[in-house]
């Protein structure tokens, strides 16, 4: 039995797409969403096999959204829907299984499911990694960080964190209004945020180097980062990781 999620900021949209798919005796829609946000939220809890989604929606677009489930749910099919046949083409380029038009037709969306019903796991491994070779290849970037508070996946931009840290085997990532889990490794995080002002300044610590209000001289030649936040955090800064973070904040 399929498990799909529906993703459409339109409700009579998801409606008739959902009413189409529950006549499908191979298929079970467990949830909607309305954005590509709250997909992202539903598919974590609820952790669909397949996500028909529809490209263009207001904030967080479903071409955004899919990158950001790829990466959370390694083994999912993404078929995306559009009232444009230049996007259903693009969703072919970027190795969807499928895509659908609105209106949606009935037949069209059970040889939709058929096909999935039907797709051997290899073939669905393998359409999951040529779509996520497409999006780094075409850089579909996302500027938010999906993040856990008390269940909830919520997506924090980039500019808005302070800093990351780790403890007790747990990465938090802060805010100036609040804190977060990361699902991930510190090192996973590094590496996603690369092309971004957050910085490894330590073993244990990411710093948004443009919340950094202070740079403090301590014992030999050590150095601690005060940022811009309501507990006035002061972060330390690792000896190997010195000359690294002097030469970005313009340090003599």
């Amino acid at each position: 039995m399929l498990k799909a999620l529906v993703v459409d900021d339109e409700k009579p949209a998801r409606d008739e797409l959902s009413y189409l798919l529950s006549l499908e005796s191979a298929l079970e829609v467990v949830g909607q969403a309305d954005s590509g946000a709250a997909a992202i939220t539903l598919a974590a809890k609820l952790k669909p096999n397949v996500i028909f989604m529809d490209i263009e929606m207001r904030g967080v677009t479903g071409l955004e959204a899919a990158s950001v489930l790829r990466s959370l749910l390694p083994d999912v099919i993404i078929i995306f829907s559009t009232a444009y046949d230049h996007y259903a083409i693009k969703a072919f380029e970027i190795g969807a299984v499928d895509y659908i038009l609105k209106p949606f037709e009935g037949q069209r969306v059970h040889t939709a499911v058929e096909r999935l019903k039907n797709y051997p796991a290899v073939h669905w491994q393998a359409a999951a990694q040529r779509m996520d070779e497409v999006f780094r290849q075409t850089k579909t970037v996302v500027t938010k960080l999906p993040v856990d508070k008390n269940g909830k996946i919520v997506l924090v931009s980039y500019d808005d964190i302070v800093y990351v840290t780790i403890k007790r085997g747990t990465v938090l990532v802060i805010t100036h209004q609040d804190e977060y889990q990361y699902h991930g490794t510190l090192a996973e995080l590094e590496e996603r945020t690369r092309q971004t002002s957050l910085t490894r300044v330590h073993k244990s610590y990411l710093v948004n180097l443009d919340k950094v209000s202070e740079v403090i001289p301590w014992f030999k030649g050590t150095y601690w980062l005060k940022v811009d936040h309501p507990l006035h955090t002061e972060i330390p800064v690792s000896k190997n990781q010195i000359k690294e973070i002097k030469s970005l904040l313009g340090l003599k």
